[in-house]
């Protein structure tokens, strides 16, 4: 499967890294060249670097051939926007958002794109 990773700091990073194992083929966007450190330096995956709102760095990422992206950037509006780009606009099936602030995953929500929340899951399982 190719899988875009938008985002490598520590979730997008650790996220990207276990694909990667499991076989997946696997891109990582961030425009900090300086956050593709926080890969394991046996990573192999695709690394691109830039404004991921631009159409040059999204076709650098082969976005046309993804079949699944993962936004998560520390920023909750750009992750939904994002993945609500990749559904409407290059029409990959599988999205889905980082969400940071409990308070802002209701509009993610009103998105219809799945959201996960490290807040959200730890005050329901700790």
């Amino acid at each position: 499967m190719r899988i875009i990773v938008v985002g490598c700091g520590r979730a997008g990073s650790a996220l990207a890294y276990q694909l990667y194992v499991k076989g997946h083929r696997v891109t990582v966007i961030d425009q900090d060249a300086s956050t593709f450190e926080n890969l394991p330096a046996d990573f192999q995956g695709h690394l691109v670097q830039g404004d991921v709102l631009t159409r040059n760095v999204l076709e650098r990422a082969e976005i046309e051939s993804a079949d699944s992206l993962v936004a998560v950037t520390n920023s909750d509006s750009l992750n939904v926007l994002l993945a609500h780009i990749a559904r409407t606009e290059y029409q990959i099936p599988r999205v889905v958002a980082g969400n940071y602030d409990p308070r802002q995953r209701p509009l993610q929500e009103a998105f219809g794109i799945p959201v996960v929340s490290s807040a959200t899951w730890a005050g329901e399982h700790i």
